[in-house]
């Protein structure tokens, strides 16, 4: 499961789900580091900042900019 934070409204981060759904998660329940745009991943039931996802998606999203301004 692809959890991407989209933003944080009030005391809630809203992430993305597998690009399909948003879902709001309360801030307590997410580390207190994360910002938008990180990956998340759910360890045995803590949600953890997925560093390598979180890279990945940057780069993928740099590369995307670069490519349209070709």
């Amino acid at each position: 499961m692809a959890l991407i934070i989209d933003r944080f409204e009030g005391d809630f981060a809203v992430v993305e789900v597998d690009g399909k759904e948003m879902k709001d998660i309360p801030q307590k329940d997410i580390p207190q580091s994360a910002k938008e745009g990180d990956v998340l991943k759910l360890v045995n039931g803590t949600y953890e900042i997925d560093v390598d996802g979180t890279k990945r998606l940057r780069a993928e999203a740099e590369q995307m900019m670069k490519d349209m301004w070709k």
